[in-house]
């Protein structure tokens, strides 16, 4: 079994831009991306569309944040296991 790698929100970001240009083109102007620790892992939440290319390209990068899901895991804080308090 192979781990994922680790990755801050930041460097995730990068990857997921870096990535959506080199597959859709440039990012579009206003669309925002924001990654955050969740339950599971992490997760990245993008702006609403503001026009049907945008939407499109939104969709596609979804896509493509459920493919880095599986390959990274968020580098950040995580709470102690039960039997490592005291």
């Amino acid at each position: 079994m192979n781990p994922r790698a680790f990755k801050t929100a930041c460097e995730l970001q990068d990857v997921i831009v870096e990535q959506a240009r080199a597959l859709h083109g440039p990012w579009p102007v206003g669309m925002t991306l924001f990654v955050f620790d969740d339950a599971y892992g992490w997760s990245a939440s993008i702006s609403p569309p503001a026009s049907e290319a945008d939407n499109r390209y939104r969709t596609c990068m979804l896509d493509l944040i459920s493919k880095l899901r599986a390959k990274y895991d968020l580098n950040a804080p995580r709470l102690s296991e039960p039997d490592d308090l005291c």
